[in-house]
């Protein structure tokens, strides 16, 4: 009998749905929705720049969900046949203080040299609870967001470790309180 129970728990996991709030159906949406807000004003052969998502309010820093995220979101825009390069750059796609969305003058050279012309670039910020995510295809040329995602995804305690971005202690180690 408790091998049946255990072989059938098993099974109903196996058959259970994804999460619907997993970090990769969550970046392909977030691409798909970009791809989708952007089509009108984007050739079909664009090529788009990418550099890490950054924590909101320090754009020279990121973390393992800053930059695993958006290789997730590039990888669905490859698989849409879209043209991607990554700008390995710090400060590469940043935002001025009160004003529009720029490229670093390296990233801009980047840009004109492959031809781009979007840049994929989101940010984040997470609490004890949820991570709030944002990312937006962004006009090289001119600065102006041509399509946005926003998501407030539950962020549990084994996903703490992914938005830590300094050394040292974590706020994993600290509990729930050093997200409040």
């Amino acid at each position: 009998m408790r091998n049946f129970l255990a072989a059938a728990l098993l099974l109903l996991g196996a058959c259970a749905p994804a999460p619907q709030d997993d970090f990769v159906t969550l970046s392909y949406e977030a691409a798909d929705v970009l791809l989708q807000g952007a089509r009108r004003e984007l050739p079909a052969d664009a090529t788009i720049i990418y550099g890490v998502f950054t924590p909101v309010g320090e754009p020279s820093t990121s973390s393992p969900f800053g930059r695993m995220f958006v290789e997730l979101v590039a990888s669905r825009l490859v698989q849409h046949g879209v043209g991607v390069v990554e700008v390995r750059l710090r400060d590469a796609i940043a935002v001025r203080e009160g004003g529009p969305y720029a490229l670093s003058d390296d990233a801009r050279d980047v840009a004109r040299r492959v031809q781009a012309r979007a840049a994929l670039s989101g940010s984040y910020a997470v609490t004890s609870e949820y991570a709030l995510v944002t990312a937006r295809l962004i006009d090289v040329a001119t600065g102006i967001v041509l399509s946005s995602w926003d998501k407030r995804i539950p962020v549990y305690y084994a996903d703490y470790a992914l938005f830590e971005t300094g050394t040292g202690w974590t706020r994993a180690d600290r509990g729930s309180s050093a997200f409040r």
